[in-house]
This record gives structure tokens, sequence and C-alpha cells, in this order.
């Protein structure tokens, strides 16, 4: 077996960016939003103010990273459904990847967007970070649906329905 280290290198760092990007709306919705409903307004803001320009770097660099590994991944599965021992894949699975992947992508967007909006200051966005619980709510279970839709992503090369022999392709994952 050989190691594509440019794919698995590609495949961390967009689960490490995945991981940075959800968990920290989870800890926005579960931790913090309760917590800080115990402080004062005055304190609540102050701390806000605090918080917010670090957790927007963090989520700036996990969206590059998302997107840049996302792209990367996409395109190796693209290249090793060219490769010969790909054409039932192609016959059978190659649309439905095709389509999971918009799918996933339009989900992305709409996380993106969403996380940027909560994370930034701008006062046209105010009204969303007014109602943060439930925009959390929205993104949380918009990055539900796209581990749900990546793992069916990944069952479509890497599950059952493909021969031993192409069952391992080389390629940078799941278009994750």
């Amino acid at each position: 077996m050989q190691i594509d280290i440019l794919a698995l290198i590609s495949r961390v760092l967009h689960i490490l960016a995945a991981i940075t990007a959800v968990g920290g709306a989870v800890f926005m919705r579960f931790a913090w939003l309760p917590s800080s409903s115990a402080l004062g307004e005055g304190e609540r803001k102050e701390l806000q103010d605090q918080l917010r320009p670090r957790w927007s770097l963090l989520l700036q660099a996990a969206i590059l990273f998302l997107i840049l590994s996302g792209t990367y991944n996409f395109v190796a599965i693209l290249m090793a459904a060219r490769t010969p021992g790909w054409e039932s894949w192609r016959a059978n699975i190659g649309g439905l990847y095709h389509g999971l992947f918009g799918v996933k992508l339009l989900l992305a967007i709409a996380i993106f967007a969403l996380a940027s909006i909560l994370a930034g200051r701008s006062a046209g966005t105010e009204k969303f970070r007014a109602n943060a619980k439930f925009w959390l709510n929205v993104n949380l279970a918009l990055a539900l649906a796209v581990v749900i839709v990546s793992a069916v992503m990944r069952q479509t090369h890497m599950g059952p329905t493909l021969p031993a022999a192409t069952a391992a392709p080389t390629a940078g994952g799941d278009g994750k």
C-alpha cells in the first residue's frame, strides 16, 4: 500500500478545520451563551469584544483550509475516477457523488456565511447576533447535514459496492 502524503495532509487539515469550525459553534451554543447570560450586559459585551477577534481569526483560517483542502480532495477524486478500475463507479455512482458534492458545497457556503455573520461585528448583521441561539442551532443542523452527506459520499467510493481492487483509491478522500 502506498500512502499519498499530500492527500493525507489535505484530509487531516480538512478534518481539523471542520472540527475547529463546528466545535466553535458547539462551544458558543452550549457553553458560551448559557454562561454569559449570568454576566451583566456591560461585562458580557466586554468579554464578547475580547473573544470575537480571536474566534473570527480561527474561523477564517478554518474556512480557508476547508475550501483549499476540499477543492484538492474533490479534484483528487475526479482524477482517480479517470483511472482504470473506476469504470463501474463512473457508470453507477459518479452522478450520485457529484450531486451530493453539490449539496454539500451549498450547505458549506451557508455554514460559512452564517458562522461569519455570527463572528462578525457589522451593524448590519446585528439582528442575527441578537438571536444567536436560533442561528447557532441552524448552523449546527446544517453542519450535521454536511457530516451525513460526507459519510454517504465516502461510502460511494470506499464502500462495499466497489470491487476490492478499487476499494482503496489513492485519491485524497471523500471530496470534503
